[in-house]
């Protein structure tokens, strides 16, 4: 199991938050949002000393959020989290890697993610 944590960019609601992809984003936006948040979560992962260490098992990410947003909002930060990690932590985000997303609320002022592998049992 691997556990991180993320800042929040001061624009976070604005930036990454489902609706505002549902307004009508250029592409060109998005790729640039996509990018910079790519990077965060990398600098997230060599800040706390998480070296690259691909899960070869099915695993279940779960993410914890402190932030005004639904919890249904969270799609495009954790997409882009998920994008993030492809080749350090995650082979691929296809469904033979990743088999669960959870999103969950906490108290602590940053964003919390777990990786964790499952059993057989749970991929049914």
């Amino acid at each position: 199991m691997i556990r991180f944590t993320i800042d929040y960019p001061k624009a976070f609601a604005k930036e990454y938050g489902l609706n505002a992809y549902y307004a009508g984003l250029h592409w060109s936006v998005r790729k640039k949002r996509a990018d910079a948040w790519h990077w965060r979560v990398r600098a997230a992962l060599k800040e706390q000393n998480i070296r690259p260490r691909v899960f070869q098992k099915p695993v279940r990410i779960t993410f914890w959020w402190d932030d005004r947003l639904d919890i249904d909002n969270h799609a495009i930060a954790a997409k882009c989290t998920v994008d993030a990690l492809k080749g350090c932590l995650l082979a691929d985000d296809s469904r033979r890697y990743v088999r669960a997303v959870e999103h969950r609320f906490w108290d602590k002022k940053c964003i919390g993610v777990e990786i964790e592998e499952i059993s057989k049992e749970e991929m049914r």
